[in-house]
């Protein structure tokens, strides 16, 4: 089956959901972002390294590759635990918001007002 094809019988994926009396971690939510941005640095890292002309004037070392990979993995989790870019700050913080809004919510959802109407609508549709 060509992969661009939908099949219309499949079921949904899953959402998931955290159960409505369960909070998130923090720091276990902190480390996930942090992680994040490292694995992201990482990323760039890597990129930007490929970009780079070679030099004739020093020959590559045997294992170079795998030195410079691990060297550019910890300078990416340094640079993240320093919050470099603040990709994770900001996964952090949104998650929460989003986290506070969920807990916030009815039980049931969403539900109108008495009068039918919404809040600063003026009764107006």
């Amino acid at each position: 089956m060509p992969i661009n094809t939908l099949d219309a019988s499949a079921p949904p994926l899953p959402v998931p959901t955290v159960p409505r009396g369960k909070k998130i971690d923090e720091t276990k939510l902190k480390k996930a972002s942090e992680d994040f941005e490292a694995l992201f640095l990482n990323q760039l890292l890597q990129s930007m390294r490929r970009t780079v002309l070679k030099s004739k004037f020093l020959e590559d070392a045997p294992g170079k590759e795998v030195y410079q990979s691990l060297f550019d993995r910890e300078i990416s989790k340094k640079m993240a635990q320093k919050g470099a870019l603040g990709v994770g700050k900001t996964i952090y913080r949104n998650v929460l918001e989003h986290e506070k809004a969920r807990m916030a919510r009815p039980a049931n959802g969403l539900q109108m007002p008495e009068s039918g109407t919404l809040n600063g609508s003026g009764g107006k549709p």
